[in-house]
């Protein structure tokens, strides 16, 4: 009994110091608007509000087996700069079609910035954010 004590006891040291240090707690990450070219933070509510947005209108037409004819798409689709000019360009189907007429600037403005926090070249592994 007591050589599991002291393994169980081990091996949650042996974690505890081989984890990630937790990212400082307020750290606020911001991303460049080139729509209102300005600065933006990437605050939660932002992002929540995005996400549903995201989930609501996007991913209604933009999922696999589609009968609309839209491509399968995913928040890692593309790069942070490519989702950046997909929203400031305007030049995909969806902006030209009017699907995005019934969104409001605010809610594209949130989408992006959802779809820019999770996009394909957000990880790094040099940064204590992406770890956990």
């Amino acid at each position: 009994m007591k050589k599991r004590v002291v393994f169980l006891m081990a091996t949650g040291a042996l974690f505890l110091f081989l984890s990630p240090p937790p990212a400082p707690a307020g750290e606020t990450v911001y991303r460049f608007d080139p729509v209102t070219q300005s600065s933006r933070a990437l605050v939660f509510a932002n992002l929540w509000s995005g996400y549903k947005s995201y989930r609501a209108n996007c991913k209604s037409c933009h999922q696999r087996g589609n009968d609309q004819g839209a491509s399968f798409l995913t928040e890692d689709s593309r790069t942070m700069r490519g989702w950046n000019n997909v929203f400031f360009k305007k030049s995909v189907r969806c902006a030209k079609n009017g699907s995005w007429d019934g969104l409001s600037q605010e809610e594209l403005r949130n989408i992006n910035d959802y779809l820019y926090s999770k996009a394909y070249d957000t990880w790094n592994p040099n940064n204590a954010r992406s770890c956990g």
